[in-house]
């Protein structure tokens, strides 16, 4: 309980944070608000076009695919809103430069400060609104119902799925622990991967390719996989999802979250006995 309160304090303390930017500078605000919907158009509309010159284009119809679309805008949205500030998403650019050092002297356990202060509600809304907005209309474009269940069931997936995006980071992450300067920014080209490949639907891929984009890759699991899974529970019923299927994204969930939290505690110990070499007598790097 006092770690729930703990962590809700940094919440409002972070929102606040942000509130105040925004207050202080609305003219950057609405820079990066166009700047947020000229992207997200940019990441769909390749997939967009190719569905429309192409009839059921890898297995979804062009309704279909605008729903997925919506669902991986809102999976961004929620990395915007939540792990977008202060480097949270990008966290072997804190490793890397010795950083980490700042947080753990903060009065609060590690893991709550990390959940917490990357909490952007104001800057990082466009993203997640557009999401919203995109998924709602590519629903009733397809003929999705959207009732309690249904919308329960996509911010289950949703949870998994950006558990699935953030475990997958923090991996690639801890190899900051180990070579700082040549890791650094490498939690950018694990949030790419997922930019750039996560939107393509792989209904008519074959072989071992699409075993390794839902598996070992995980870019299958953040947007066509829980779509596919939300488009036949709502036009047939829950009943027509197979069980192992459903499971199938929570447990992947499970065992990257499991895989990173392990992997990231033997950085950590190796951090606590080596620090960062990228500080030096006179100043950071």
């Amino acid at each position: 309980m006092d770690n729930l309160k703990t962590l809700i304090r940094l919440y409002r303390h972070y929102a606040k944070m942000d509130l105040l930017w925004f207050l202080r500078d609305t003219r950057y605000f609405f820079i990066q608000l166009i700047s947020d919907v000229v992207s997200g158009g940019c990441t769909i509309a390749g997939v967009c076009l190719l569905s429309f010159h192409f009839e059921s284009f890898s297995g979804m119809t062009q309704s279909e695919i605008l729903f997925m679309m919506g669902y991986s805008l809102f999976i961004d949205g929620i990395f915007m809103v939540f792990f977008i500030g202060n480097n949270t998403g990008m966290i072997s650019r804190i490793i890397g430069r010795g950083q980490l050092d700042h947080i753990m002297i903060q009065p609060v356990p590690l893991w709550a400060e990390l959940l917490a202060q990357g909490f952007s509600p104001v800057s990082g809304s466009p993203m997640l609104l557009f999401g919203i907005a995109l998924t709602y209309y590519g629903a009733k474009k397809a003929a999705i119902p959207i009732n309690l269940f249904m919308i329960l069931l996509f911010l289950f997936f949703s949870i998994c799925s950006i558990a699935i995006v953030m475990s997958f980071i923090y991996l690639l992450s801890c190899l900051a622990f180990f070579a700082p300067a040549a890791a650094e920014e490498i939690a950018g080209v694990g949030r790419d991967l997922f930019s750039t490949l996560k939107t393509y639907p792989l209904g008519n891929m074959r072989g071992i390719q699409k075993h390794l984009f839902l598996s070992v890759i995980p870019v299958g699991l953040c947007a066509w996989y829980p779509s596919m899974l939300l488009i036949k529970a709502g036009k047939y019923g829950a009943g027509a999802v197979l069980v192992t299927d459903a499971l199938y994204l929570p447990a992947a969930a499970a065992i990257f979250s499991v895989i990173t939290i392990f992997t990231f505690k033997k950085g950590m110990k190796h951090y606590e006995k080596s620090g960062c070499p990228r500080y030096s007598g006179f100043g950071h790097r």
